[in-house]
């Protein structure tokens, strides 16, 4: 495996292991602590990026095929995910998507790592 292909697959496990904090978060924040819906807005914005480095590195590296429409894939999910909350939270039946992109999220996230591996 060439450099480009291990920072693929690091980053592969890496917004992974992001989505299924930011759903541990989410659930802090909903049964047990408020408070915890400031830091799950806060902790997205550390990994929101990682899946167009994906994308990008895409071109620049041996890694090609699927994995780079997964990763743009990943990355739209996460500006619609933004888009609920930034732009349509006063609109319920959008806003309510929210949870459903995190579900699509986890599970292209879990295709991404195997694809990379």
């Amino acid at each position: 495996m060439q450099v480009g292909g291990l920072i693929f697959k690091i980053l592969a496990w890496i917004f992974l292991a992001c989505i299924v904090m930011q759903v541990f978060i989410a659930g802090m924040a909903t049964f047990s602590e408020a408070a915890n819906w400031s830091v799950h807005k806060s902790f997205v914005k550390m990994f929101a990026l990682v899946p167009l480095i994906m994308f990008l590195l895409t071109f620049v590296s041996d890694v090609k095929g699927l994995k780079r429409w997964i990763s743009l894939g990943l990355f739209a999910l996460i500006v619609f995910q933004f888009l609920t909350i930034q732009v349509f939270s006063s609109t319920g039946v959008i806003a309510a998507l929210h949870p459903v992109i995190a579900l699509l999220l986890f599970w292209g996230s879990v295709r991404m790592v195997k694809k990379a591996s």
